[in-house]
């Protein structure tokens, strides 16, 4: 990142802010509805001790990234996020992808068609969810039927290289999955501990050689103080322009992928 990007990733942040602030004096109404979209802004823009990485810095795909017409809907991936998923998945070629939260199998169907992987994917559908105490009115609402879980990529699956998993991700037995993965992405439940949990998970899945994705990165507090929680032991980087955390193994990151846990936020 060059210092101007620096330079005005802190203005815009401290521009966010400074709106927030004066809303919160002014107009507490009005604050009490945009707060969650300041903070989204600011997650995006400055996570201490995560680093940033421009999706345009990964190895241009030998051939077009195919971007399928299925409206992800909510709880789908917006577009910048396939796209950016989708540059990683040409970049890590995976054999095998492991994928902890299926919901419409949307994102599932765009990996499968923009690469030859073995893909297994993970969902809880909701006659097997009874530990929900901590689940949120959103996150009920993304529970689904056996049936509905992953009816976007059914389609995409005529070779069968797509493999729906059911079960609860924290509680889930991945024994004969551990240390096969080129490609984790986690993308279940966005609760801290839920989070904290997947991770675990996935590092395990992954061999020596592949990339995690964790979906949501600013979207969900959760996901971001989950992350923050693991830097010191793992290099995490942001894509900028989506909501997408990257890390990796045995696969180095390009030279613009830095760190900006010493950036300084000044309002």
């Amino acid at each position: 990142m060059s210092k101007l990007r620096i330079r005005d990733s802190i203005m815009t942040v401290s521009t966010v802010w400074r709106r927030a602030f004066s809303d919160a004096v002014l107009a507490p109404r009005r604050f009490r509805r945009t707060m969650p979209e300041f903070r989204k802004v600011s997650d995006m823009l400055f996570h201490r001790g995560i680093g940033d990485l421009d999706v345009a810095q990964l190895p241009t795909p030998a051939v077009p990234l195919a971007m399928l017409p299925i409206a992800p809907g909510y709880g789908g991936m917006a577009p910048q996020d396939l796209y950016a998923l989708l540059r990683v998945v040409r970049w890590v070629q995976p054999r095998r992808v492991f994928e902890i939260g299926t919901f419409q199998g949307v994102t599932t169907a765009h990996i499968a068609v923009n690469c030859d992987a073995e893909i297994y994917t993970l969902d809880l559908p909701r006659d097997m969810a009874t530990e929900i105490r901590d689940y949120n009115p959103q996150d009920l609402a993304l529970l689904q039927t056996r049936q509905e879980v992953g009816r976007g990529y059914r389609r995409f699956n005529e070779d069968g290289r797509i493999h729906q998993l059911f079960g609860d991700s924290r509680t889930f037995d991945y024994s004969g999955y551990l240390g096969t993965m080129d490609l984790v992405l986690v993308d279940a439940c966005h609760l801290f501990n839920y989070v904290i949990s997947d991770t675990q998970h996935a590092f395990k899945l992954l061999g020596e050689r592949g990339a995690i994705l964790w979906h949501d990165f600013g979207n969900s507090r959760d996901v971001v103080r989950a992350l923050q929680s693991l830097v010191h032991n793992v290099k995490i980087v942001h894509l900028q322009g989506s909501a997408l955390a990257l890390s990796t193994r045995g696969i180095s990151l390009p030279d613009a992928a830095v760190a900006s846990s010493n950036l300084q936020v000044v309002a």
